[in-house]
């Protein structure tokens, strides 16, 4: 029995009829995380003595029949925000790595008493800013789908999405600000829920922006997602029932979400689109200028809150430790410090407005549909240096992604394809906040017609 290749679900139902044990199991991509990311570029840290303790418990009660969750025993990789009690947590900062929490994260916590195994933390962007997963303090995974060039893996969240394409997990725990659990799952072929601001608890995290932060599951099928998401929860994971597509209408808008889109990534998106329109899905064709509109204010340089959240919090750090310091996230929090209060509440109530229209426009559709990253994954050399290839580039990533954090939306990333390279292509579609279930259906559905 290949692990590696087995979804989560599939690994818990293994345990449940005594096909496999998760002792084994774990042991197993223990062993394969030491061995195939020897530098610890996927994961900062290991925590062999937690995750068999854990295992040895999830193995008891499985003997017994006493199963605490569908994810019981199973594998997972924590991004390296989530405190773990007794463990550095860094944030991806280097100024961060004497910080070692008394108490694991909230979330960590849940997942814990419902039965999951934590693997270990893994790698980051710095403070969990930037969409491109590069930092050269920690160690940036390569993307695993190219074996020539080494290319970015997407961020924040760059550790976890490579975990779990590697093989290295079963599942993986991320947030999202702008996009940091859409991106790398779209460039590493994987699917990532981004839920609604409050949704998930955010307690004992490293924080980036709190009012856009989230916390969100990338797995290899929309039927594990749906189980992270119920284990995030707290609660038990219930099977996803596809939605009936001959009901369904997407919202098909042009705008800024198909602006210098690459041709093989908007030909995949297109004939995704054909394969889900013969299944009896009705494609709303109109211009959606919401979208445009909250894209100019989220990269309004005079008024960004996430960029003022973040300067708030982390500006004095960075300041007192700037040779430690990426140099393009220490010079995109640091420009934070030119914003005013009144800006940032002009801001606030200006965004607040057109989500209102937003929400309002796409009141009779079930989701709107867009690509979730316009471009391939870049080579991680060209960008590294920092400089006008990286701001493009990391601006492309986050385009279409942060729309949603900002329109206060929740959302969810397929694979739809792979384009020449063999590098996997994601569709994102979004609805309004709080409607997570009705997506997840709606997602199983389309992919199973994409797939």
């Amino acid at each position: 029995m290949s692990f590696a290749d087995m979804t989560a679900l599939a690994l818990g139902r293994a345990f449940e009829e005594g096909k496999a044990d998760p002792r084994e199991v774990t042991e197993d991509f223990l062993e394969r995380a030491a061995l195939h990311d020897p530098d610890r570029r996927i994961y900062v840290t290991l925590l062999e003595r937690r995750a068999r303790a854990e295992a040895e418990a999830a193995a008891e009660r499985a003997s017994r029949g006493l199963r605490r969750h569908a994810l019981d025993g199973v594998p997972l990789s924590w991004k390296d925000l989530f405190d773990v009690a007794g463990e550095a947590t860094a944030g991806g900062s280097l100024p961060l790595k004497t910080r070692v929490p008394e108490n694991d994260a909230e979330a960590l916590a849940r997942a814990t008493r419902m039965g999951a195994v934590c693997l270990g933390k893994t790698t980051m962007t710095e403070l969990a800013f930037s969409g491109l997963g590069i930092n050269p303090k920690f160690g940036t995974p390569a993307n695993p789908h190219d074996g020539k060039i080494e290319r970015v893996p997407g961020g924040s969240s760059a550790g976890a999405g490579v975990s779990v394409a590697a093989g290295l997990a079963a599942g993986a725990i991320g947030t999202d600000t702008g996009g940091s659990v859409r991106i790398p799952a779209a460039w590493n072929g994987l699917v990532g829920l981004k839920t609604t601001a409050g949704r998930l608890p955010l307690g004992g995290t490293v924080p980036l922006s709190p009012t856009f932060d989230t916390v969100g599951p990338l797995a290899r099928d929309v039927a594990d997602a749906a189980a992270l998401f119920a284990l995030l929860e707290g609660r038990e994971a219930r099977p996803v029932e596809p939605s009936m597509l001959g009901r369904a209408s997407l919202w098909l808008p042009g705008g800024i979400a198909w602006e210098g889109v690459e041709p093989q990534i908007a030909n995949a998106l297109e004939a995704a689109i054909r394969r889900l329109v013969k299944a009896g899905v009705r494609i709303v064709e109109h211009p959606l200028p919401e979208l445009d509109e909250i894209h100019a204010l989220a990269w309004d340089p005079k008024g960004s809150r996430l960029v003022a959240e973040a300067y708030a919090q982390w500006g004095g750090m960075l300041a007192e430790n700037e040779a430690m310091i990426y140099r393009p996230v220490f010079e995109r929090v640091m420009a934070g410090e030119k914003l005013s209060a009144g800006d940032i509440i002009r801001t606030d109530l200006k965004r607040k407005e057109i989500a209102a229209r937003y929400l309002a426009a796409t009141a009779g559709v079930d989701a709107v549909i867009m690509p979730t990253v316009a471009i391939a994954p870049p080579p991680i050399a060209e960008l590294e240096p920092g400089g006008e290839p990286y701001g493009r580039a990391n601006r492309m990533a986050l385009r279409n992604t942060t729309i949603g954090n900002q329109l206060g939306l929740c959302a969810i990333t397929l694979p739809c394809g792979r384009d020449d390279n063999g590098l996997p292509i994601g569709l994102m579609l979004q609805s309004p906040p709080h409607t997570e279930e009705k997506l997840l259906s709606l997602a199983h559905a389309v992919e199973l017609v994409l797939h």
